[in-house]
């Protein structure tokens, strides 16, 4: 697809989601995706920033007759951990996962202020992907997320707002471990400009799933970006095309 596409494509590729405290009032955010995979519809993100087990949860869409945004909560998610022989501590992988009821969609939205009336509303893309997917050296890459978030306060409810950045002709660098790198097409504008965007997919020009964002390096331009094929088996084990021996 060309550029145009390809941003229009990111535009729709990221749910947000946000930590709710008890008042069920959003204290943080972060990005994610949805897969359909096997027959199961599945969300991803980092680990990173969901790992404090707090009440997260996909936000779908604002409701104008509530004055509210709808939000579907996550409770307990899967996090895992690797280690080898030659390295028997245990190491936090940054990617966590949660199956979700099929029926589950998010909204990207055109809100008017300060009527708060919805001009115009888009389901958010619900990929369809392999879990094998490499990057092409040749290709380009993006992702989208809600990026430098604050908290507002109207009619007596918190929201979460931010600016919804595209980006997009990041170029494909090398695969360390399991982290895929990208660089840049613009020099780092540092990692608050980013802060929200954690977990968001990282795409091909052709919509293929290649990874999810995890961090970056300020000095060498980067995006690192967790490898998606890295870790299909635990998703496999969760949609049941593995079995796990009885104990």
């Amino acid at each position: 697809m060309n550029d145009a596409m390809f941003q229009k494509h990111l535009w729709h590729s990221s749910v947000a989601l946000v930590r709710l405290n008890n008042q069920r009032q959003p204290t943080g955010c972060a990005s994610g995706c949805l897969i359909d995979y096997s027959g199961k519809r599945v969300l991803l993100t980092a680990s990173h920033a969901t790992e404090d087990q707090e009440n997260w949860a996909i936000q779908l869409r604002y409701v104008p007759g509530k004055g509210a945004t709808a939000t579907y909560q996550l409770g307990a998610m899967h996090f895992l951990a690797k280690g080898s022989l030659s390295k028997p501590k245990l190491q936090n992988v940054d990617f966590s996962y949660v199956e979700v009821p099929p029926t589950i969609c998010a909204y990207r939205q055109e809100i008017e202020t300060p009527a708060n009336v919805v001009k115009s509303e888009t389901p958010i893309a619900v990929h369809t992907s392999t879990l094998e997917d490499m990057p092409n050296p040749n290709d380009n890459f993006g992702f989208c997320g809600m990026v430098m978030p604050t908290s507002e306060n109207h009619f007596c409810q918190t929201y979460l707002v931010g600016e919804l950045r595209v980006y997009s002709r990041l170029s494909f660098l090398r695969t360390e471990d399991d982290y895929h790198v990208f660089s840049l097409p613009f020099s780092h504008p540092g990692h608050e400009h980013f802060k929200g965007c954690s977990g968001a997919p990282i795409l091909s020009s052709t919509g293929s799933l290649i990874a999810l964002v995890c961090s970056g390096s300020e000095k060498t331009n980067e995006i690192w970006g967790i490898s998606v094929r890295a870790y299909k088996t635990p998703i496999d084990i969760l949609v049941g095309n593995v079995k796990l021996p009885d104990t």
